[in-house]
């Protein structure tokens, strides 16, 4: 999964994009993925892995409501409520592997490495500050590997088996940080796989594209090269199964969690509703409203700037009535860090995701290549089509999932 490509920065930038230009040529291509709702980060990896929605799977944003805490807290892998595909594949007699990848649990795999976002804290390359660890995050900030298979595959490889140890809380390296922990994933994922007793799946993300984007805007030459450099990253996995012979021992599933678009302007919930408690999604806000006179005062206040409120029907049926859902007109986001007076600022992510739903900026692509893949265009597939179609590659029931699958 590489984090945060839109389907137009695919269809428009190959030539920036050799390798997964190459993949592409050879392997199935869905043109454009659609987004969960919201097509925020964690909601799309929880997708990826079960084939489910927010309203089955219970991750329908970044943070998610916590009514013990009276606060919303990171999502974490424990608030999956569904089995995830690498738990299936166990399950199912494979052997599985999680590297870097957000969302999976230590222990429905065979190797862990935990995402490299998380470590002490939990602190995501764009995050001004750092929150500690808490709830699920505290059991997944290491590695897991019993019988040493990801030391020796490293070890082999001559890379490191550890990420680099370089303090996240200091903003002037925090994204060189995020890019050496994308490509040490990058060189375990090769490396583990090149072996002949690697797992039969292995997951894995890459982030730094979202946060580039995040911070320098859509398209930029900056945001460009950052899509270059991930494409190198899967150019060198590749490599590393050439060299050791192994390059038709995979099928190769390369995609997005969401896409990415331009923002012209942020709204600030933290002004406008004071005495509220919320959580910006992109350009959904989640607010702590468990009556109609709320609601309706919410409403009010919102609609002023053009906020409309949005059918919560994606949130788990026990939350529809504790929490109330609006949508920001396209171009603006919501935003509430930092400081600002006034309700509507310029925006500190200048390129973001989590738009109306369907919007085309939130589409993403797939590529699927290997030796079990025939050469295709699909011109737009659903979200649930990813982890069913993963399934059917894998050999795994397909009962429990509600798209098909987008093989023969």
């Amino acid at each position: 999964m590489i984090d945060g490509v839109s389907a137009d920065t695919f269809a428009t930038r190959r030539g920036r994009l050799p390798t997964l230009s190459m993949l592409a040529d050879r392997g199935l291509v869905v043109e454009r993925l659609k987004a969960e709702v919201p097509g925020t980060s964690l909601p799309g990896r929880a997708s990826i892995l079960t084939g489910a929605p927010a309203s089955a799977n219970g991750v329908y944003g970044n943070r998610l409501w916590d009514a013990r805490q009276g606060a919303f807290r990171y999502a974490s892998p424990y608030d999956v409520r569904l089995e995830t595909l690498p738990r299936l594949a166990r399950d199912a007699g494979l052997r599985s592997a999680s590297l870097g990848m957000g969302m999976v649990r230590p222990e429905d795999v065979d190797v862990f490495a935990h995402p490299w976002w998380v470590g002490a804290f939990v602190q995501r390359a764009r995050d001004t500050k750092p929150e500690p660890l808490e709830n699920g995050w505290e059991n997944v900030a290491g590695h897991l590997d019993p019988s040493g298979e990801l030391a020796r595959a490293a070890a082999a490889a001559g890379v490191p088996d550890r990420y680099d140890a370089i303090d996240m809380g200091d903003e002037r390296v925090a994204a060189m940080v995020g890019f050496l922990g994308d490509r040490r994933v990058a060189e375990w994922v090769g490396s583990l796989a090149a072996r002949d007793d690697a797992p039969e799946l292995i997951v894995t993300e890459l982030l730094m594209t979202d946060t580039i984007q995040h911070r320098s805007g859509y398209d930029t030459p900056l945001s460009q090269w950052t899509t270059t450099l991930m494409d190198g990253l899967v150019a060198d996995v590749l490599a590393r199964l050439r060299a050791s012979g192994r390059e038709d021992a995979y099928d190769v599933m390369v995609l997005s969690d969401h896409g990415h678009g331009p923002v012209e302007q942020a709204l600030r919930p933290d002004v406008l509703l004071p005495d509220d408690t919320f959580m910006s999604e992109g350009g959904i806000l989640h607010v702590v409203a468990s009556n109609e006179a709320t609601r309706n005062r919410v409403a009010g206040v919102l609609a002023e700037h053009g906020v409309v409120p949005y059918p919560n029907a994606y949130l788990p049926a026990e939350l529809r009535s504790e929490i109330a859902s609006f949508l920001a007109p396209d171009g603006t986001s919501f935003e509430h860090d930092g400081e600002a007076a006034t309700p509507i600022a310029p925006p500190s992510a200048l390129s973001s995701h989590g738009k109306r739903p369907g919007h085309p900026d939130d589409d993403r692509f797939m590529i699927l290549a290997g030796p079990s893949v025939e050469v295709g265009v699909v011109p737009t597939a659903p979200a649930g089509a990813v982890a069913a179609t993963a399934a059917h590659l894998l050999g795994l029931d397909r009962a429990r999932f509600a798209e098909a699958s987008l093989l023969p």
